[in-house]
């Protein structure tokens, strides 16, 4: 059976143009999360957990890399997914990178149901407080 032929009525590079409206299309939800931990800050840093927490940490960080940022959407806060915190709930300062356009904070999950806390910039999620004492802000 001989495959059906295609006329086209204009030439293939003419036609109308389409645009991507990232606003309605959020593309970077289809990526997968990359980690920064450059603005760790210093009362919630890496160097305050003990080596049991720093190997939870970073098998969580493994594990969340593995989705996309839509997949942890749907999971379950205190499993891989995240909870949104409102930035006044926040008890310590804020670093440089956190601007005042940004209203909320994410948290995941690393050791039982201790929480690291940190901002979502397109895929990129920047790491800024370990909270191993549950004392960032109310739980």
């Amino acid at each position: 059976m001989a495959s059906p032929k295609v006329r086209l009525t204009q030439p293939a590079n003419q036609g109308k143009k389409i645009t991507l409206d990232t606003n309605k299309i959020e593309i970077y939800n289809f990526q997968h999360p990359i980690f920064c931990f450059k603005y760790l800050h210093k009362d919630f840093h890496l160097d305050k957990c003990i080596a049991e927490e720093q190997v939870s940490l970073i098998n969580q960080v493994i594990a969340i890399s593995k989705l996309t940022w839509q997949q942890l959407q749907f999971a379950n806060k205190h499993g891989i997914g995240s909870e949104k915190i409102a930035r006044n709930a926040i008890n310590a300062g804020m670093p440089e990178i956190v601007t005042d356009d940004v209203d909320h904070f994410l948290a995941f999950r690393f050791h039982g149901k201790a929480p690291f806390v940190g901002i979502r910039n397109r895929f990129i999620f920047h790491v800024i407080y370990l909270d191993r004492g549950f004392t960032l802000y109310k739980h």
